[in-house]
């Protein structure tokens, strides 16, 4: 039951926190236009082509900090989730270190966290869907998950944002 009110929780979130990140393309021009002047820290990963659909025009955006324990916790879960779905991960941390599965990342600059977090109170691991060609970021989760809590809120998530997207209303 806790579990139900949760979800209703986060949709009636996500359909009232849908924000703009600045972006262009996904791990190209996302960068060159977000995050002028700042270098990131290890080579870029080549993008995988993905064969599902969603992901070919998204991503997921990770904050988190290298000394949170739920951030050490759900990063080889969302690493694993992202290699099976073929997704792309814009790590960002706090504190400008990197998770082992995560080498490549960039700094969570106050423009990211304002976009994500809108002077909420900001909690990580925080987990977001972006779409770079419409600027959208929607989030997914705020916390450590598991492998089956993930995919639950993305098969439930996935198809929002997909209506949301279409017809601008979230179901």
């Amino acid at each position: 039951m806790k579990w139900r009110s949760f979800i209703t929780v986060l949709t009636l979130t996500i359909s009232t926190f849908t924000v703009h990140a600045k972006s262009s393309e996904w791990f190209t021009k996302i960068m060159a236009s977000k995050e002028q002047g700042v270098l990131q820290h290890t080579a870029k990963e080549e993008p995988k082509t993905r064969h599902h659909g969603f992901f070919r025009e998204h991503g997921l955006i990770l904050f988190y900090a290298s000394q949170c324990p739920h951030c050490h916790l759900f990063a080889p879960i969302l690493k694993s989730w992202a290699v099976q779905n073929e997704v792309e991960i814009l790590p960002l941390a706090f504190d400008n270190q990197p998770l082992p599965e995560f080498p490549n990342f960039l700094p969570a600059t106050t423009e990211w966290i304002n976009a994500a977090f809108q002077g909420k109170p900001i909690t990580y691991p925080a987990l977001f869907v972006v779409n770079p060609k419409t600027k959208m970021l929607f989030p997914v989760g705020f916390g450590s998950m598991t492998q089956d809590e993930l995919n639950y809120r993305m098969e439930h998530l996935i198809p929002k944002i997909t209506s949301y997207e279409r017809s601008g209303v979230m179901l």
